[in-house]
């Protein structure tokens, strides 16, 4: 995997690329902590804050953004005529997010002040005040943005976002063709900056192939984790094709992407597309398929743990499980969000890293919410596989929802943060321990709430969530 991974990265740095930065405004690291102005023909600034170092626990590589979120007064979506073609009042909102400034910025808040949570991207000249629009320097909790270059002749990204009065989504204009396109000589940089510090990384898919590819090969050979946030289900489907840096082969081989988290309508796309790759069809997919063992037995348990569940009825009639165990040869941990119906999580783990009080020692171990299924060994060797389901209860929303905006990204981040302090204090395991899993996606729904609540992209008060 190792040689592989050193192969496709040096094909990369021979490769020429109209849309990456040109040698003459290559990457330049900061030394200071005020930025140069903005002249075109300059190298690319780097957004700072204090005591910039170069080790890093977490590196975020995706999209840096402008949010406008309008919030209309009246009108909702049985209403349209009236107000459809029309100006209407309302409230408008800019604060800085885009999906992986949004999960960095829920990591840093829900991490440890010892953490270093770095944020790889690009804006352009407007986004210089960034760090001072969140007043990120006066913070213990801030990101480390000295991984976002200023591109001169650049436009920052933009997310445009309506709103009913309800605070439910009319419908969103993305603008991400700077992140889209950012340069993988910036994140091979970065990565070499950083060095083999990182536990994890996280992806945000809006990257374009090549640059998403450039990341995953990197968080490969630095030795960290991959957490993918999906972030749509084109870009979703986008993912599948990169059988080039190893993300759709499978066990034995070691996962390219170790946690994915999308909502349903992104893993049906994930499925489907996967189903018209072919990639079901393949033998090496059918001798996991074979390992884990998904009898008879299996499926009864699950019906019943969606009868006694009652909201996870629908999600086994509509075949999300089935979709999800599918997928598991290629992603091992999904962490599928599904708003106030809360959240599935469908896991593939080896037999002897599965721990918690709900494991017992028979083929199956059910309780409330949960079934854990004793598989067999791939191809005769290794060891035996399980399979992990839990529904996770979705949190009671007390108060009125400002935005949908940012509460996914705010689970992705808060879940991120959990899995790089496990890293950091030696639970390498930990998404193998049904208990600790629990605990981490209560928390991570909990965030998402906050930021339901909230008129900012990511609630600051995920800054005080406890466990």
């Amino acid at each position: 995997m190792g040689a592989g991974i050193a192969k496709a990265l040096s094909a990369m740095e021979n490769k020429t690329d109209d849309d990456e930065i040109s040698s003459s405004s290559a990457v330049q690291p900061a030394h200071t902590s005020t930025l140069a102005p903005a002249v075109k023909s300059a190298s690319p600034s780097v957004i700072q804050r204090s005591q910039q170092t170069d080790a890093a626990d977490c590196l975020i590589v995706g999209a840096v953004a402008i949010d406008l979120t309008c919030d209309l007064t009246h009108g909702v979506l049985d209403k349209q005529s009236s107000w459809i073609h029309t100006s209407n009042p309302g409230a408008i909102h800019r604060t800085p997010g885009g999906v992986g400034f949004n999960v960095c910025l829920a990591t840093a808040y829900a991490s440890s002040h010892d953490t270093i949570v770095r944020m790889i991207s690009a804006v352009g000249p407007d986004a210089r005040d960034l760090p001072a629009a969140l007043n990120l320097a006066a913070s213990a909790t801030s990101p480390d943005l000295s991984g976002v270059i200023v591109v001169d002749d650049g436009r920052t990204a933009q997310y445009i976002a309506m709103h009913d009065c309800k605070g439910d989504l009319i419908l969103a204009c993305a603008d991400m063709a700077l992140v889209e396109k950012l340069s993988p000589a910036h994140i091979k940089s970065e990565f070499a900056r950083a060095g083999k510090s990182p536990f994890w990384v996280g992806v945000d898919a809006n990257l374009d192939q090549e640059p998403l590819s450039t990341a995953i090969l990197c968080a490969r050979e630095a030795g960290a984790k991959v957490l993918l946030e999906p972030t749509a289900v084109m870009k979703a489907q986008t993912i599948l094709q990169l059988s080039h840096v190893g993300v759709t082969s499978v066990l034995p081989n070691p996962p390219t992407v170790d946690v994915m988290t999308p909502n349903s309508i992104e893993l049906e796309g994930l499925f489907s597309h996967a189903r018209d790759l072919g990639l079901f069809e393949r033998q090496d997919w059918w001798d996991v398929i074979d390992a884990m063992g998904t009898t008879t037995e299996f499926r009864t348990a699950i019906a019943w743990m969606a009868r006694e569940c009652g909201v996870m009825g629908p999600v086994v009639e509509k075949g999300l499980v089935q979709m999800a165990v599918h997928l598991l040869p290629f992603m091992p941990n999904l962490f599928v969000k599904m708003g106030e119906l809360g959240v599935i999580t469908v896991q593939l783990a080896k037999e002897t890293e599965v721990r918690g009080r709900m494991v017992g020692p028979g083929q199956l171990s059910t309780g409330p919410g949960f079934v854990m299924w004793r598989g067999g060994k791939i191809g005769g060797q290794g060891e035996n596989m399980c399979i992990l389901v839990r529904h996770h209860h979705g949190h009671k929303v007390t108060g009125e929802i400002v935005s949908v905006t940012g509460a996914g990204d705010s689970f992705a981040g808060v879940l991120l943060s959990e899995l790089v302090a496990a890293d950091k204090r030696g639970d390498l395991n930990i998404l193998a321990d049904v208990d600790s899993v629990a605990r981490i996606v209560d928390r991570a729904q909990r965030a998402a709430v906050l930021t339901l609540l909230s008129r900012f992209a990511i609630s600051p008060e995920i800054k005080t969530l406890k466990d």
